[in-house]
């Protein structure tokens, strides 16, 4: 049996709308992913006749208009008579992906494994025909997300996400540290500083152009970041949820190459897999303490026993941030930061790059852009690009030997993964 399963190249599109977007502009569902395969295959320095398993991740077959996409991206992707199949856990569905793939190649079945899934969110197909799109609302997509959710028993349709999923953990971050609203509403500003601060050095990001927060305030003709934070330019989402803590919608695509024998195959630095857990919920997601998720502390604490690691050992964390709430509760829950202590973090620049406790850096859901599907791929993407040393701009250093990332599939399935620098061990 195979002794270890590393990742060996990884792809990523430009994240944007594929109606404007210059990188995206007038692509299909298949080009995007097709795209972001062949990146990781060059990244691997192999071919696709060296690649004998392939998973593809797609939730809104309403966008992509696609239900069997192993047999449908085979040719795009030159693996006919590959081994293939589809698999969806929603937003977290590329970092589950690196856990099965774990499984593919420990098996000894398989060597070298591609990982892709892409998403459309701003489009849908006109009629039948899938080169014609038109623009979707906010509503559309949200009422075609929920089917995610179980309807029968436990989700009234059209639930307020924004307040399950953002302003009641808000409340209860504040309540349970004693933090006033001022204070909370600080924190918050801080982070999504260090999120615009990631992005605006990240050229796939969907908010890359924009540059930071400072740079958007300053456009916008507001004297500070405190100012532009506090204006009608960020309105309440659900208070005390601001607009800007919430997710930027993206299209995009991403891709990961998973294989048994790193060194036969590649030249770079391999990534190894040495963890992972997986656990599924239905809504509600907590009970009367709304900061208190047990899928993450279940998640989190079985992958860092496959992993034979504690968490203080961790170089980088990613946390899955629909809402950026998450970027001061889930550090808490992964042991990456003291109980109660993230708020003072974030106001103190922490969580940057080139601070002691960097989180998010790719700059998340918000900086990077929320691709449903391949969201967690492009985290994966960063993570690799760190410990190689190749994320220009916001190279984490020194090089981050262990990192760990998490993320939501909308429903609620929590991925946690644990990576090793395959040539820099703990």
């Amino acid at each position: 049996m195979p002794k270890r399963a590393s990742i060996i190249g990884v792809g990523a599109t430009k994240f944007g709308n594929v109606l404007e977007t210059p990188e995206l502009k007038n692509k299909t569902f298949q080009e995007i992913l097709a795209e972001a395969a062949f990146e990781a295959m060059d990244d691997a320095g192999i071919s696709p006749d060296e690649v004998d398993g392939f998973i593809v991740g797609n939730m809104l077959s309403h966008t992509s208009q696609i239900y069997s996409h192993s047999t449908s991206l085979a040719d795009w992707l030159g693996l006919r008579f590959k081994g293939g199949f589809h698999f969806d856990t929603a937003c977290s569905t590329t970092n589950t992906g690196l856990g099965i793939a774990w499984q593919m190649v420990m098996s000894g079945k398989h060597k070298n494994v591609l990982v892709v899934a892409g998403e459309f969110t701003s489009s849908a197909p006109k009629g039948i025909n899938p080169l014609e799109r038109e623009a979707i609302d906010a509503s559309t997509l949200w009422e075609w997300t929920d089917f995610g959710v179980d309807h029968v028993y436990a989700y009234h349709h059209f639930y307020d996400v924004a307040s399950a999923y953002g302003a009641f953990p808000t409340i209860g971050y504040m309540k349970k540290n004693n933090l006033s609203f001022e204070d909370m509403d600080r924190a918050m500003c801080a982070v999504n500083q260090s999120v615009r601060r990631h992005s605006a050095v990240n050229p796939k990001a969907i908010l890359y152009e924009k540059g930071t927060l400072e740079d958007e305030a300053k456009r916008e003709g507001f004297n500070s970041v405190e100012d532009y934070w506090q204006s009608v330019k960020n309105p309440f989402f659900a208070w005390p949820t601001r607009l800007f803590s919430a997710l930027n919608v993206a299209d995009g695509a991403t891709a990961i190459i998973v294989s048994s024998e790193p060194e036969k195959y590649s030249r770079k630095t391999p990534v190894d897999i040495i963890g992972f857990h997986w656990t599924t919920s239905n809504f509600p997601w907590y009970g009367e303490d709304p900061t208190d998720f047990p899928q993450d502390k279940i998640a989190f604490e079985e992958a860092y026993k496959m992993a034979g690691i504690k968490p203080e050992v961790l170089d980088y964390l990613y946390v899955h941030d629909c809402m950026q709430i998450y970027q001061l509760i889930l550090p808490e829950v992964a042991g990456y930061i003291p109980k109660g202590e993230s708020w003072k973090y974030a106001l103190n620049g922490e969580f940057l790059f080139n601070a002691k406790k960097p989180l998010n850096v790719s700059g998340g859901r918000h900086g990077a852009g929320h691709a449903f599907e391949a969201s967690a791929g492009f985290e994966t993407y960063e993570i690799v690009k760190q410990m190689r040393g190749e994320a220009e701009g916001r190279q984490i250093d020194p090089l981050p030997r262990i990192a760990a990332q998490h993320n939501h599939g909308y429903g609620m399935h929590t991925a946690v993964t644990i990576f090793q620098n395959g040539k820099n061990k703990l």
